[in-house]
């Protein structure tokens, strides 16, 4: 999850409250929203119930939310389809961006986005209760969706092309919604002021256009980036299982020494699954499932060590020392002075657990603490992969 354009897109849903299908009827809906629940002043001021206009305004925008979470699901659903394609639709949808940024900044002009949707549905807002609120905030939602379809859009392409996508429509409804919410909270103030700033929209649509040109954009290097890199991928992959074979080797043959400077090879163990354990002193998790990796070890009939290395340890081979007296380690451990294992492996975080079959092949791995039972859910998963 991108959390620069998860902001960038709770902006837009604040910018979408500012367009022009939006803001100018802000008085009419508070005033549906108050119901009777009003009345003016000597100078013909009107004063609205601020606690019922809020709560009122909780319902409208709870049926707004409603919109946007339908939308947000059932683009959410689309995308498990569109998963293949979606360095395709990145880049088309960034196109469409692009052309809706021009069109909010004024460059070209799209019909259609200057529409909003009227639905005939007689509510009677002049009796005005939580239901009926509820009602509204969901049918005008429908009616702004065309005319704040440009921001809109770009949280649903969002939504479809990330797996965590549903976050892009919780952080736009959120922009959108909050607004409403701070002017049922301060309902006369905010009208006076959006009766005094109506010029602001100008500004604002502007830059909405901006940042959906941004979008846009990055939404078209990255689908473009992707799709070189698939590219180049498929092209490097027979030579990199090549490679990778190699380096298999290399470390199964390579000369380690054990905890009390015996040499030890992997090799020296072919026809046994090996398990690797990959630890550290300083490694929490690590002390964590000593236990259990050490029954696991008596309870199967497999090899397995414990890897080490002085380079990731504060006080060097010393430190690894005073570590394996102080925690009675049973199990072989292979000191990894120049860090060769963990270099070949991609070791970036401890504790991570790999298994070697009878035959010499890194075949899988997990990352993270595990209990006997997970050691033993890995050896099956292992014992499967090398049996097909």
């Amino acid at each position: 999850m991108n959390y620069t354009l998860l902001s960038a897109i709770f902006l837009e849903g604040i910018l979408s409250f500012f367009s022009p299908c939006v803001l100018p009827l802000i008085p009419l809906y508070m005033s549906y929203l108050a119901g009777d629940h009003k009345q003016s002043d000597e100078e013909g001021n009107v004063i609205y119930d601020t606690k019922r206009v809020f709560l009122t305004t909780l319902f409208f925008v709870a049926g707004i939310s409603l919109t946007f979470v339908l939308l947000g699901v059932s683009f959410s659903y689309v995308s498990v389809f569109l998963d293949r394609f979606k360095e395709v639709i990145s880049i088309i949808g960034g196109t469409l961006l692009v052309l809706f940024g021009l069109h909010e900044c004024g460059i070209i002009h799209i019909d259609f986005l200057n529409r909003e949707l009227k639905p005939k549905i007689d509510l009677k807002l002049q009796q005005m209760n939580f239901f009926k609120a509820f009602l509204l905030g969901f049918v005008f939602s429908l009616g702004w969706s065309p005319c704040i379809g440009p921001m809109l859009a770009n949280a649903l392409l969002m939504a479809a092309t990330d797996q965590s996508g549903y976050l892009y429509i919780i952080a736009y409804a959120l922009g959108l919604v909050i607004p409403f919410l701070i002017t049922g909270l301060f309902t006369g103030k905010v009208l006076n002021f959006i009766n005094q700033k109506k010029k602001i929209m100008t500004y604002v649509m502007k830059i909405a256009g901006v940042v959906l040109l941004c979008f846009g954009f990055y939404m078209i290097y990255d689908g473009a980036k992707k799709i070189d890199q698939a590219k180049k991928m498929s092209e490097n992959t027979a030579s990199s299982n090549e490679e990778a074979q190699d380096i298999g080797a290399y470390l199964y043959n390579y000369e380690f020494k054990d905890s009390d400077g015996n040499i030890i090879r992997l090799s020296d163990y072919e026809g046994s699954y090996i398990f690797l354990n990959f630890s550290a002193t300083w490694c929490t998790y690590c002390k964590m499932e000593m236990q259990d990796y050490e029954a696991f070890s008596k309870n199967n009939d497999v090899k397995c060590f414990y890897i080490m290395s002085p380079i990731n340890e504060n006080n060097g081979q010393s430190d690894i020392d005073a570590f394996l007296k102080e925690n009675d380690i049973s199990l072989p451990v292979i000191i990894d002075e120049e860090g060769v294992m963990f270099y070949y492996c991609g070791i970036s975080s401890y504790p991570t657990t790999y298994v070697i079959s009878p035959e010499g092949y890194f075949i899988c791995y997990a990352n993270g603490a595990m209990s006997e039972e997970g050691f033993k859910g890995l050896l099956d998963y292992a014992v499967q992969i090398n049996e097909e």
